[in-house]
């Protein structure tokens, strides 16, 4: 739990933030010039005191309030990971699982792992820190178990090798990912925030929707969606947007488990939306080693699907709850654009030119805030940047990286035991076993493991750890390569309305007043379109956008099924399209859009049947097509 320090504590915690982001933007403009190992130590020897110092270790008021346990944990954290800075010629020059491990080596690289474990623990919540300890001790004792989880064992020495003294632990690849990828796009939402550019978004969407019905409903779509573009927080662009834009939607009539469960699906599938992915797609493009263009491609049609069924089911939620115009008041769109949206469409520019252009991912990011910062220091209005704003920036772009490094170095346990071990491999021939004969049992497999392995960590360490364990299996399945890799990003994304780690959800019930598991429920059901998608494009890959599969029958197929499909599945699952459906139309109505969406095309010709019969059912030409619904 986070403790929002204030006073001194506060102001300390700043100062160290805004150095650790100097220090990182300085690896990212010139490059790690004290070496990549010493420069991840030196990181994460700020990072994981910062940890113990803004987040609590539980709820009472003992945790609540820092105490002796986190000095202890906090000079615990210095000493292991001060012994690496200290020594980090000896370090770079020994052999990996070749030369001696000392006693007192043995006991820096235990505290380190302790140190990290909890840091996660109370950045994270219990779930990673739980996976990363049995895991570990998996490593160590699992030759003690029965035959059939069994394996060799490992002494050790070879795991705090592996985990403190090499690059394939805490110090691998995921906490790198942080400094060099990530950051500088936390640095960007950041900078967006403080110069109150977020608020624009918000303007701008009730201005292009505001007197449409259910208009707070639509605006937080649309708001919602650019917002979490740039900051990739499913929990955090719940907040934003839905504050402002939940009591709106009770207030015209949406049921509260509604709107809060519409917040947090927006919040959520923003991570899905090209062409920043929340921060992601360039994690994905570098474990695929494609250029970020290409996740763009892959992901775009599948973002669009999703958002035209998500949209269409909240036109027939608003329709089915009789809700009427309610005209909201907003301003031009010269006033928005002059408030600062200008500042975000240049900066978006200048970026998607450097990243087309091939200029490094984090550097390309660096030229977006650069961009945003000159708009935001010369512009007339409020919000001008000023130095204390500067400083502000930097500090909260310092702490906030600590909140995801510290999960990506749990991140690099996981990963790093896994592959090192081959436990990966191993886990993946389970699932080839099981799914043998079922490309879709692997599938269902895959996805519901990445699920559970999701809950209580971010999109990122979760795509990362699920693309170690699950990516061999499904392409050793024939699945290709950028279908595997996302399918597992889609999936990764979701912990954040699935009960029972539903953040995003949790974060729309307290602005909504509404019970917690009942919105998870009900943003589970308005977004259940994200947890099919990934099967759709695993059985077609063209709807990834490669050249190779398609030819025209792609296109009529988009045409004549996916799309009447799309909107039969909304209208089942609202249980309305121009009147209030039947249980049994309902049933019928989402099975024919799921037949419609079907690889196969006689299940399609059986959906497409479907669709004529609830279209005749529920008299659409002449109830929404000839004239206009009294709701609208």
């Amino acid at each position: 739990m986070n403790r929002n320090l204030t006073g001194i504590f506060g102001h300390i915690m700043s100062v160290i933030g805004a150095v650790l982001s100097v220090f990182v933007l300085s690896i990212v403009v010139v490059g790690p010039m004290l070496g990549y190992a010493l420069s991840l130590a030196i990181f994460l020897f700020f990072a994981l005191p910062m940890t113990f110092m803004m987040y609590s270790g539980g709820k009472s008021p003992f945790w609540m309030k820092i105490n002796v346990v986190d000095w202890l944990l906090t000079l615990i954290s210095i000493v292991s990971i001060g012994y690496l800075i200290v020594n980090a010629d000896h370090i770079l020059t020994r052999i990996e699982y070749v030369s001696d491990i000392s006693a007192f080596e043995m006991t820096m690289g235990v505290l380190a792992l302790v140190a990290v474990l909890e840091a996660t623990r109370r950045a994270m919540g219990t779930a990673m820190a739980v996976i990363a300890l049995v895991l570990l001790l998996y490593v160590a004792y699992g030759n003690h178990l029965p035959a059939v989880i069994s394996h060799s064992g490992y002494d050790w020495d070879w795991i705090i090798d592996t985990m403190f003294l090499t690059s394939k632990g805490i110090f691998g690849s995921p906490l790198w990912v942080v400094i060099t990828l990530a950051f500088p796009f936390i640095l960007y939402g950041v900078i967006l925030e403080e110069l109150g550019i977020l608020r624009t978004f918000l303007d701008f969407a009730n201005r292009l929707l505001g007197r449409s019905p259910g208009a707070p409903a639509k605006t937080a779509i649309v708001a919602g969606t650019m917002v979490g573009m740039a900051s990739g927080l499913p929990m955090s662009t719940t907040y934003l947007i839905g504050y402002p834009t939940i009591p709106e939607m009770k207030k015209v009539g949406y049921p509260g488990r509604t709107a809060g469960g519409i917040a947090a699906v927006v919040g959520t599938a923003a991570q899905l939306m090209p062409p920043m992915l929340g921060v992601a797609a360039f994690i994905v493009a570098q474990y695929m080693g494609v250029p970020y263009i290409k996740v763009c491609q892959y992901t775009l049609l599948p973002a669009l699907m999703f958002y035209f069924a998500f949209y269409c089911t909240i036109s027939f939620e608003t329709r089915k709850w009789n809700i009427a115009v309610h005209e909201i008041v907003t301003l031009t769109y010269s006033k928005i654009m002059a408030n600062g949206l200008y500042i975000f469409i240049v900066s978006m520019i200048v970026l998607i030119y450097f990243l087309v252009m091939f200029y490094p991912v984090g550097l390309s990011a660096l030229y977006a805030c650069a961009t945003a910062l000159v708009l935001g220091l010369i512009r007339k209005k409020q919000n001008r940047l000023n130095v204390k704003m500067f400083y502000n920036i930097l500090a909260r772009t310092g702490k906030t990286s600590v909140y995801i490094s510290i999960a990506c170095a749990a991140a690099g346990v996981i990963t790093g035991l896994l592959v090192e071990t081959g436990l990966n491999l191993k886990f993946a021939n389970m699932v080839i076993g099981l799914g043998r004969d079922s490309l879709f049992i692997a599938l269902l497999l895959s996805a519901l493991a990445i699920l559970v392995l999701s809950m209580g960590m971010p999109s990122i360490p979760a795509y990362i750890t699920g693309i170690a364990i699950f990516g061999p299996a499904l392409m050793k399945l024939g699945v290709i390569a950028p279908v595997a890799h996302i399918f597992v990003f889609y999936y990764a994304t979701l912990y954040s309305i699935t009960p029972p780690v539903a953040f995003a959800s949790y974060a729309g019930a307290q602005i909504a007043g509404e019970d917690p598991m009942m919105t998870g429920l009900v943003a589970c059901k308005l977004g259940i379109m994200t947890y099919i998608i990934p099967f759709l494009f695993a059985y077609n890959p063209a709807l990834l956008l490669i050249p190779e599969y398609w030819d025209i029958w792609q296109v009529l197929r988009l045409i004549f099924f996916y799309i009447p499909g799309l909107i039969l599945f909304a209208a089942g699952l609202s249980g309305f399209w121009a009147r209030r459906m039947q249980w049994h139309d309902t049933v019928v109505a989402l099975a024919g859009g799921v037949m419609m969406l079907f690889p196969i095309f006689a299940v399609q010709l059986a959906g497409l049947v479907v669709f004529v019969y609830i279209f005749i059912r529920q008299d659409i030409y002449s109830m929404y097509l000839r004239k206009k619904p009294a709701a609208a």
